[in-house]
């Protein structure tokens, strides 16, 4: 389970700012209320499948909370390295990325 909380967060803001209930949320994306709340809190994994039907209803980018999930899998991926492990394995991936792309 992800422990970063950026996608949470933001999801809560914009559920909080938009007056969105979260039954509205777990009617979306097809689970109970007391089911979405845990998922909210941090309790229960967010699950890619989410992503979509909740950037429909707080009428957000996907890509803005897909995003946000990536950085919290990688921020948990390298809690537990040192800041400079971290930043040379972003590095290296970015430089990956670039090259892939390229192809």
């Amino acid at each position: 389970m992800v422990n970063s909380n950026m996608l949470l967060a933001r999801i809560k803001q914009l559920r909080d700012e938009l007056n969105v209930q979260q039954r509205q949320i777990a009617d979306a994306i097809g689970v109970d209320a007391p089911m979405y709340s845990r998922i909210e809190r941090g309790i229960r994994p967010f699950r890619d499948e989410y992503i979509v039907p909740i950037a429909d209803i707080l009428h957000v980018e996907e890509e803005e909370l897909r995003s946000l999930w990536t950085a919290d899998k990688i921020i948990n991926v390298t809690k537990d390295e040192s800041t400079l492990v971290a930043q040379r394995a972003l590095h290296l991936a970015n430089s990956e990325m670039k090259t892939n792309s390229q192809e």
